[in-house]
């Protein structure tokens, strides 16, 4: 499927949405249906279009906390980590797309950084358990926006390796690489 507005999702599918004007995106993993509990009162509810994702801080650097509590599935931002949340509020009200795997090396050279690789990806029910094994365990790390953010997220439950083409420094496989020196370099100085 071509990168573009996303019609039908499947569990499993890596997503991604735009952020400030498209000036970056954020990414996560639809897992179809979600249980999610109600902090008030302990109850819990099955929501159909659940998605996990890793959040991190805003362009500000700070942690939003200025939005109601969700109707739908009770979200209401406390801090950075992994969360469950209905399909709009991962979307906040933005674009909806699928990011692809497996495209030719020709493609990601041409292709908007952050929407595609060209690595294969896991079968989505290991996808899924990769993604709430993340949520239970809140053992993603701390969050980089270079290094260690949503699209590292999403393409580790996909994959089983955390890959970020949207922080690249250029795009498709100089940019790869220019990365993938960076973090080499910095591994022992962020973590």
């Amino acid at each position: 499927m071509a990168t573009g507005q996303v019609v039908l999702l499947n569990p499993g599918d890596h997503i991604y949405t735009e952020c400030l004007g498209g000036s970056y995106y954020h990414h996560g993993i639809y897992v179809g249906r979600g249980l999610v509990t109600n902090p008030n009162t302990g109850k819990t509810r099955t929501i159909t279009n659940a998605v996990i994702h890793f959040l991190g801080l805003d362009k500000e650097g700070k942690v939003k906390k200025t939005k109601p509590e969700c109707q739908t599935c009770f979200y209401k931002p406390k801090g950075p980590g992994i969360v469950l949340t209905c399909l709009d509020c991962f979307r906040e009200g933005n674009g909806l797309y699928r990011y692809e795997y497996d495209v030719s090396l020709l493609s990601f050279n041409f292709k908007t950084s952050g929407s595609c690789t060209p690595w294969s990806c896991s079968d989505p029910n290991t996808v899924i358990k990769r993604a709430y094994d993340y949520l239970r365990d809140q053992n993603f790390g701390d969050y980089s926006f270079v290094f260690n953010n949503c699209e590292h997220f999403a393409t580790k439950c996909k994959m089983g390796k955390a890959r970020c083409n949207q922080a690249l420094w250029g795009t498709g496989l100089p940019g790869a690489m220019v990365y993938n020196v960076a973090r080499r370099l910095t591994k022992d100085i962020l973590w």
